[in-house]
């Protein structure tokens, strides 16, 4: 069960009525790509299955983590979540940022398997980011133009894909101290180090500690490593501006076929 909270929630009211509009269109947003991928008629064998079992299987992965995330934490949430509903929420999240990952270098792949690049371009340097000069140059200069303008976005992704398979997991903090309340958090947290270390004294750190979560608030961030963590973006936002630009990709690079 959540802990109470008076606060309000970390998002704006306006802010919170876009997010829920901009909801409202993924399923229609993934009915529509998955049908132009689905109707194509492919060039080989490979590039059919990287683009229906690889980036088409991912996308439906993406839509339902986007689903179970808004489920479990919704963008007005003000309280504290509980700590599995935290872990759950934070489980949807690190299988969204692998399959959007997943997703981008599909397509990648079914560039370079129906251009016949597949013996010219090495494995390792398939992929659409700017050291990926090799498949670039096969590209149109528009398509190249595009891709330069979200290559922000592109190393933003490559940041959270690789703390959450190399390094640090993606997770959700479980809740932030207001700056009025550091200094009564910073003493009730010394007290309880004393009760529990010093005088062994459980029942009064348990007290201590549910005054501590009173202090709480809720933010809908994520993030991995204290120290290398360049951003932490609101994950309700996030999110859905990951899938629209997924899906923006994935029209560019049957434009391109086409």
């Amino acid at each position: 069960m959540a802990k109470e909270q008076s606060a309000a929630s970390y998002l704006k009211p306006d802010q919170i009525e876009k997010i829920k509009e901009t909801l409202s269109e993924i399923e229609p947003k993934y009915n529509r790509l998955m049908f132009a991928v689905t109707h194509r008629r492919y060039g080989t064998e490979r590039s059919w299955e990287y683009a229906q079992h690889g980036y088409g299987r991912r996308l439906g992965t993406i839509k339902r983590c986007i689903e179970n995330v808004f489920t479990l934490i919704a963008p007005d949430e003000s309280a504290v979540p509980d700590r599995n509903v935290l872990h759950d929420a934070q489980i949807n999240i690190q299988a969204f940022y692998a399959n959007v990952y997943g997703c981008i270098d599909n397509l990648a792949w079914v560039w370079v398997y129906e251009r016949g690049l597949e013996s010219s371009i090495p494995r390792a340097r398939v992929g659409f980011r700017s050291n990926n000069k090799e498949l670039r140059a096969a590209l149109s200069h528009e398509f190249r133009l595009y891709l330069e303008s979200i290559d922000p976005w592109l190393e933003y992704l490559i940041e959270y894909r690789d703390a959450l398979a190399h390094r640090i997991p993606l997770y959700i903090p479980p809740g932030n101290v207001r700056l009025k309340d550091t200094d009564e958090y910073n003493a009730l947290s010394r007290r309880m180090t004393e009760a529990l270390y010093s005088r062994e004294d459980v029942s009064e750190y348990e007290m201590l500690s549910f005054e501590v979560e009173k202090l709480l608030v809720f933010q809908p961030l994520i993030a991995h490593s204290v120290k290398e963590t360049t951003g932490r973006p609101v994950f309700h936002v996030q999110m859905l501006t990951d899938f629209v630009t997924v899906e923006e990709i994935g029209y560019k690079v049957l434009d391109e076929l086409a």
